[in-house]
């Protein structure tokens, strides 16, 4: 006990909230104050990481859509986030008749569960992707943040009684001014591939970020990795960011790099399948598989 406390929450707290105005308006989540860690956590969709700002400066990406209801096209309504999950019925366009990047991210998390302690928030919930005579998929969500750390753990559970098919993507967003053409960029590549063929001709670029340019077109990389250890670090903030992940629940990390002028962005995107390639995982009646991602900020 801290006798200099009077509550606890001077020094951790996590505030359920509901915006009530603008393009917010009806979104709820969960903002979380950890020392030196601050997020938003969006209940409405799916438990998602909307910001992260750490020691005050902002780590993710905004998009000028901002949170929002809208439901319009992926290009409309897609805010970035710190955490956009993307699945567990798509992954980029590969499945026709799926919202692009998949329907989870849209379903609004159930069976929320907070607690604290002295230096750790837990946050837990559930995701249900289902519908009659359809898959019965559920995602268990369950966060560990510290003051310097967030730990990203979910299980997929096949709760129906036929075999299905899922995929997943963890949409991580960098944004300014975390990013910037400082930044310096390790990512232990052992092969890149190309998405497009404008990305083919730039990438011996794939590590180096540039100042903004009004006419640019985003690359996409896939890459293979020899371990799942990724480091981030800006100089001129002094702001380092870690991601430690399994190769073999991941095989791949897409980067999304967007050097466009109001759109400035990275995406650092581990996931079991290629958009090109597309390698949905099964899992039996009752059958689940569990995914674990370690977020660290110094």
């Amino acid at each position: 006990m801290n006798k200099k406390l009077s509550n606890k929450k001077q020094i951790i707290s996590t505030y359920e909230i509901m915006f009530t105005s603008n393009r917010e308006k009806g979104i709820e989540g969960i903002l979380v104050n950890n020392g030196d860690l601050e997020l938003l956590i969006n209940k409405s969709n799916a438990l998602d990481i909307s910001f992260v700002k750490y020691k005050g400066k902002n780590i993710s990406f905004l998009s000028k859509n901002g949170l929002n209801t809208n439901r319009l096209s992926f290009q409309e309504n897609f805010e970035g986030g710190f955490l956009y999950t993307c699945g567990l019925d798509n992954i980029s366009t590969c499945v026709k008749g799926a919202p692009m990047h998949g329907s989870l991210h849209y379903a609004k998390a159930e069976n929320i569960n907070i607690t604290s302690s002295d230096d750790t928030v837990i946050i837990e919930g559930s995701v249900r992707l289902c519908g009659l005579f359809q898959k019965n998929l559920l995602l268990k969500r369950k966060y560990i943040i510290t003051d310097s750390s967030i730990s990203i753990n979910d299980e997929v559970i096949n709760e129906g009684y036929l075999e299905e098919n899922y995929v997943l993507l963890y949409h991580i967003n960098y944004g300014y001014p975390f990013l910037d053409s400082c930044l310096e960029l390790n990512i232990p590549t052992t092969r890149i591939d190309s998405v497009t063929d404008i990305a083919e001709k730039n990438k011996d670029k794939y590590l180096i970020i540039q100042e903004p340019e009004d006419d640019f077109f985003e690359h996409v990389f896939y890459h293979c990795l020899s371990n799942g250890h990724i480091e981030l670090y800006n100089p001129k903030i002094n702001t380092k960011v870690t991601m430690d992940y399994s190769i073999a629940d991941f095989p791949y990390t897409i980067e999304w790099k967007s050097m466009a002028s109001g759109d400035y962005a990275l995406g650092i995107e581990p996931s079991i399948s290629r958009f090109d390639k597309f390698t949905p995982r099964k899992l039996k009646p009752q059958e689940s598989k569990s995914y674990k991602i370690d977020i660290c900020f110094k």
